[in-house]
C-alpha cells in the first residue's frame, strides 16, 4: 500500500516528463530480477525524485537481503547521529576470503618486509580494491543518488564488464561520507522546489540556498574535503580509519557543480610527494571515463582548476596513502536542483548529472580491472621507491620534545598513529650533529633527553610524512611559471577589468608540527639510540597534590589543557585570579605571566572545592600545585594589583549572512566541543532588538565588512559603539577585522593597506558637476593592489607583557589566507606585529607582497572608552588544525573582559 502511494505521489507531480521511457544507466545491461531495484524499495527510480538518509538505508539493507555480492559494514555515526556505511560489493568468492585478500594487499604496504618477488604474485593474483567515494559535499546530491545507483549495478548486473568487476576488484562504496550536509541539503530542496520538476531558472530560489543549506559542510560547518590529515572531525576520523584498513589502490571522489562534467587527469600543481606512476594511472582511467562520455557526445574538462597540492582534500590524502586518488565533479543537482538552466539556455537535469557520475564510477572500475596487476604492483612501489628516497632526503628523521606541553603531544602523536606514520620513543638520551627547528634557519648541535618522541623518515609513510612535515612545500616549476606570467599581466589591466586566474586553487602551506606549536626538530643524521615503537596514545603523568593549600591553587597558563581547565572553572562560577607578572611560589617553583591562581576563601560557594579542581586537573591534564601563602619571595605577591580577577565572560557570536560559514563554525566547534564553554549565537535580521548588556564579549567571525556595515545601518553602528565604549569587547577575525577600520565606523586607529582601505575621499569637497574644473584635487598616492596571499605561514612577534600574549613565548607562526594588511593602530597596542626578518617560515607569497608584512600588524587592541576591539588580521582557528593559535584566539575571549 505505502509503496503504491508513493508511486501515485510521484505521478501526479509528473517527474516522468523529463525522462525518457528508453532511458538506461547503462547500455545493454541485464539484471537479477531477484535482487531489489531502487524504485522498488523507494518507490521511484534514481534521478526522479531526490533520497534521504534514511531512505538509503532502507535500500541497502534491502540490497543486503537479496544480494550475496555485497557486505554492508556501518562504520560509524555523524554528530547528529545518521549512519555511515560502507558497501563492500564484489563475487560471493572475493566476499568468503575478504580477510584474505585485505591481508595481501597489507602486505604490498610494506617494502621491508614483503619482497618484489612476493608483490608481484600478489599482484598478479590478488583483486584489485577500488573505492568510490560520494557525498563528502553533502549538497552535491548527484554524488549520493549515483552511489545508490552503482551499487545496484554491481549487486544486480549480469553484463560480463559487471561480471569482470566482481571478479578481479573488491569495491567499496562509501554512502555517504557527510551524513549531515546530505540531509540538511534534501530537507531544504524538498520544501524549497516549486513546479512539478522544479524551475530551471538560475535566479529561482531552489537554486540558492540559505547561509545553512547552501553549504556542503558537516554539522559544525567544517569543510570536510579539507579536513583528511586534520581529521578534526568525528566522520574525517572514522573515514581514515577505514582507509587504512582497507588500503585501496584507487579512490575516486564524486563532487558537482561544475560547468560541464570534470575528471582526471589532475590540475597543476601536483604535490612533489606523489610519484609519476599515480599520474599516469589517472591519465589512463581519465582516457577510460572519456572514451565512456564520447559514447553519449557529453562535454566534459579535465586538467583544470582541481588540483592535486594540499594533501586535506579527499583526492590528495588517499594519492599521499599510495591510492589513485581522483575528484569527479559532475555538472547537475545541488545547487542546480532538478533542473538548470545553461548559458546556452539548453536545461541540464538532476537525473543526467547523476548518470555523468555513474559512467565515471563504472569506467574507473573498467580501467582498474583491465590495469589490475600494474596497478596493484605500483601500489606496492608507491612505498618502496619512497624507502629509497628517504635515504637521499636532507632531513633523515624529526624529533618531537613533549616538554612544553604533554597533553597537547600526546594528542599530536595519536594524530600520527591514525594516519600510520611510525613513531618511536628514545629510550636514552642522543646527540644530533645537525638540528634545527622550524623557525631557524641554520642547524646546530643538540642534545636529546630520554623520552622524546622520534619520527624517521625511513618509514613506508615517507611520502605522507613528509608533506605534513616538510619545512617548506615547493611546487612544479612550470606551474610558478604560469601563475607568474599571469600575476605580472594582471599588474598592467585597470582595476575593472577581469583578471587571469593565477591558478592557486587552495592553501600552500600547512606543516603539521608548526600548526599545532608542537616542539619539533628536523634532524639531517639519523639518531643511533635504543628505541620503542608508540603503538597507542601516550600517557604522562600530571602532578596533581593530595593536600590541601591555605592559600591559593595554582597552575601555569602556557598549554591548551591549562586553557581548558581555565574556561571549566568560569563555566562553574570559580573565582579566577590572573597573574600578569611573574612570581616564584614558596617552594621556588617559577610560575610566568599569565598562571592561574585559584583562591580558597574566595571559593567558599564552592561545593566540594578542593576535590572537584582537583578532578578537574587530572581530566585535563594539568599540573596542579598549592600555595600556603601570598608572600613570595621573588616576583610580585599574590595579593598584588597585578593579580587581575576575571570576570565571567558572556560571549555572543554573529552568525549567518554575511559570516563565514567554517569561520563560524570553527568557533562553535571549539567552545562546544574543546572547550565546553557556552555562548548565543546571534544573526544579523534581529540585531536591532537584541540586549548587548546581556554579554561582554561579541565575537565577529570571518565575515564581508561592508555588508555588515550596510546590515548594521548607521543607528546599529552607534548602538554597537556606545555598548563597547560602556565595557564591551568586541572581537573580528580576518575580513571582519576590516569593518572597525571603515570610514563612519572608525572603532580603530588602524587602517588597511592597498585598494579597498579606508582612506579620506577623493576630492576636498563636493562641488555640482558643471564646476568640476574648479575642483581642488587632493594630492594622492595611488592605493596598490595588495595581491591574494594563498595560505602561507609567517612569523609574528609577540609583546610579551600584553595579556593576548599569555603562554606564549616571543613569536609565533600564523597563517595568511587573505589579501589583506593592516597598519599598526596609532592609539591602540599592537601586541602582534610581522617580524621584519624572515616573515615567510613555509608556503607561497609573491615577492613584492612578502616585503609589504614586516612591521604591519597581526593582532590589536584598541581601547573604546571603557571597552576595546580586538581584530586578527587572520582566522586564528584555520580550519581547526592551527592549534597553536587557539589560546591566542581564547585569550581575546577569556581574558579581555578584566584587562
Amino acid at each position: 500500500m505505502k509503496k503504491s502511494l508513493a508511486l501515485i505521489f510521484l505521478t501526479f507531480l509528473g517527474f516522468s516528463v523529463l525522462i525518457c521511457d528508453d532511458f538506461k544507466f547503462w547500455k545493454g545491461g541485464v539484471y537479477n530480477p531477484a535482487i531489489s531495484t531502487p524504485k522498488q524499495i523507494l518507490g521511484y527510480e534514481i534521478g526522479d525524485f531526490i533520497t534521504e538518509h534514511y531512505e538509503m538505508e532502507r535500500y541497502i539493507d534491502a540490497l543486503a537481503k537479496s544480494s550475496n555480492r555485497v557486505k554492508v559494514i556501518k562504520y560509524g555515526e555523524s554528530y547528529e547521529r545518521r549512519g555511515m556505511y560502507l558497501l563492500v560489493i564484489s563475487s560471493p568468492e572475493n566476499l568468503s576470503r575478504l580477510d584474505e585478500i585485505r591481508g595481501n594487499i597489507k602486505k604490498l604496504t610494506d617494502p621491508r618486509i614483503t619482497s618484489e618477488s612476493e608483490a608481484k604474485r600478489i599482484a598478479e593474483s590478488n583483486p584489485i580494491i577500488v573505492w568510490l567515494n560520494y557525498s563528502v559535499d553533502g549538497d552535491e546530491t548527484c554524488a549520493f543518488e549515483a552511489g545508490i545507483q552503482v551499487a545496484y549495478q554491481l549487486c544486480a548486473g549480469e553484463d560480463e564488464t559487471t561480471k569482470k568487476i566482481l571478479k578481479d576488484a573488491v569495491v567499496i562504496i562509501n554512502l555517504p561520507h557527510n551524513p549531515d550536509s546530505h540531509q540538511k541539503a534534501v530537507s531544504w530542496f524538498k520544501a524549497t522546489f516549486v513546479g512539478k520538476y522544479g524551475n530551471p531558472d538560475p535566479y529561482a530560489s531552489e537554486h540558492r540556498g540559505d547561509w545553512r543549506m547552501k553549504t556542503n559542510y558537516n554539522h559544525y560547518l567544517i569543510d570536510l574535503n579539507r579536513d583528511a590529515f586534520a581529521c578534526s572531525q568525528i566522520e574525517t576520523q572514522k573515514v581514515v580509519e577505514q582507509l587504512h584498513y582497507w588500503n585501496p589502490q584507487v579512490f575516486a571522489d564524486h563532487h558537482g557543480e561544475t560547468k560541464n562534467m570534470f575528471f582526471v587527469p589532475y590540475a597543476p600543481p601536483v604535490n612533489l610527494n606523489i610519484p609519476a606512476t599515480t599520474k599516469k594511472w589517472a591519465q589512463v582511467i581519465g582516457l577510460n571515463i572519456a572514451r565512456g562520455f564520447d559514447d553519449y557526445g557529453w562535454s566534459y574538462y579535465t586538467g583544470e582548476v582541481f588540483d592535486l597540492h594540499y594533501p586535506g582534500y579527499w583526492d590528495s590524502y588517499p594519492a599521499l596513502n599510495g591510492a589513485i586518488g581522483m575528484t569527479f565533479e559532475t555538472d547537475a543537482g545541488g545547487r542546480k536542483g532538478f533542473q538548470f538552466e545553461r548559458e546556452d539556455e539548453t536545461v541540464i537535469t538532476f537525473k543526467e548529472g547523476i548518470h555523468h557520475h555513474f559512467i565515471a564510477s563504472m569506467k574507473t572500475l573498467e580501467a582498474a580491472v583491465n590495469h589490475r596487476s600494474e596497478i596493484l604492483f605500483d601500489f606496492y612501489k608507491f612505498r618502496q621507491t619512497a624507502l629509497e628516497e628517504a635515504k637521499r632526503e636532507q632531513y633523515k628523521q624529526f624529533v618531537i620534545v613533549p616538554d612544553k606541553d604533554k597533553e597537547k603531544t600526546s594528542r599530536f602523536i595519536e594524530l600520527c598513529l591514525k594516519h600510520g606514520i611510525e613513531v618511536y620513543e628514545a629510550k636514552e638520551s642522543f646527540t644530533s650533529a645537525s638540528a634545527r627547528s622550524y623557525f631557524d634557519k641554520t642547524t646546530t648541535k643538540k642534545t636529546f633527553r630520554k623520552g622524546v618522541f622520534i619520527i624517521p623518515m625511513y618509514q613506508p609513510q615517507k611520502r605522507l610524512l613528509k608533506t605534513l612535515f616538510e619545512p617548506d612545500p615547493q611546487m612544479e616549476e612550470e606551474f610558478l611559471k604560469e601563475a607568474k606570467f599571469a600575476y605580472e599581466y594582471n599588474k598592467k589591466l585597470g582595476k575593472n577589468v577581469r583578471r587571469l586566474p593565477l591558478g592557486f586553487y587552495d592553501v600552500t602551506a600547512w606543516n603539521l608540527p608548526i600548526a599545532w606549536g608542537i616542539e619539533c626538530y628536523l634532524t639531517e643524521d639519523e639518531a643511533k639510540v635504543k628505541v620503542e615503537r608508540v603503538n597507542q596514545k601516550p600517557e604522562f603523568n600530571f602532578y596533581i597534590p593530595t593536600d590541601t593549600p591555605k592559600y591559593a591553587y595554582v597552575f601555569k597558563y602556557d598549554t591548551d589543557a591549562s586553557a581548558k581547565m581555565l574556561a571549566k572553572l568560569l563555566t562553574y562560577d570559580f573565582k579566577v585570579g590572573v597573574a600578569s607578572r611573574y612570581f616564584y611560589s614558596e617552594t621556588g617553583e617559577f610560575f610566568p605571566r599569565g598562571a592561574v591562581i585559584v583562591r580558597v576563601e574566595r571559593n567558599r560557594h564552592i561545593q566540594d572545592f578542593h576535590q572537584k579542581i582537583k578532578t578537574f586537573a587530572k581530566e585535563f591534564g594539568v599540573d596542579l600545585y598549592t600555595i600556603n601563602t601570598a608572600y613570595t619571595e621573588r616576583g610580585i605577591d599574590l595579593g598584588s594589583n597585578w593579580v587581575v580577577e576575571l570576570k565571567k565572560p558572556k560571549i555572543a557570536v554573529l552568525t549567518e549572512e554575511p559570516v563565514s560559514q567554517t569561520s563560524y563554525g570553527a568557533i562553535w566547534y571549539l567552545f562546544e566541543r574543546v572547550y565546553e564553554y557556552s555562548f548565543t549565537p546571534i544573526r544579523w535580521d534581529y540585531f536591532s532588538s537584541v540586549d548587548l548588556y546581556r554579554y561582554n564579549v561579541l565575537i565577529i567571525p570571518d565575515a564581508n565588512a561592508n555588508q555588515l556595515k550596510k546590515l548594521l545601518g548607521d543607528d546599529g553602528v552607534k548602538k554597537l559603539k556606545e555598548w563597547i565604549s560602556n565595557g564591551g569587547v568586541l572581537v573580528t577575525l580576518k575580513n571582519a577585522s576590516v569593518f572597525p577600520t571603515l570610514k563612519g565606523v572608525e572603532f580603530t586607529t588602524s587602517k588597511l593597506l592597498g585598494e579597498g582601505s579606508s582612506e579620506d575621499d577623493e576630492y576636498e569637497e563636493k562641488k555640482p558637476a558643471e564646476a568640476k574644473d574648479t575642483v581642488k584635487v587632493k594630492e594622492k598616492k595611488v592605493a596598490e593592489r595588495i595581491e591574494f596571499t594563498p595560505g602561507a605561514i609567517m612569523r609574528v612577534k609577540l609583546d610579551t607583557l600584553h595579556f593576548l600574549s599569555f603562554g606564549y613565548g616571543d613569536e609565533i607562526a600564523v597563517h595568511i589566507y587573505s589579501s589583506l594588511i593592516f597598519e599598526k593602530s596609532k592609539d591602540g597596542a599592537n601586541p602582534g606585529v610581522f617580524a621584519d626578518k624572515d616573515v615567510r617560515i613555509s608556503g607561497f607569497v609573491w615577492e613584492d607582497m612578502e616585503k609589504k608584512f614586516p612591521g604591519k600588524a597581526y593582532l590589536i587592541e584598541e581601547p573604546v572608552g571603557r571597552g576595546k576591539v580586538i581584530m586578527f588580521a587572520d582566522d586564528p582557528n584555520f580550519r581547526l588544525y592551527w592549534q597553536s593559535l587557539n589560546r591566542l584566539f581564547l585569550n581575546s575571549v577569556l581574558l579581555s573582559p578584566s584587562f
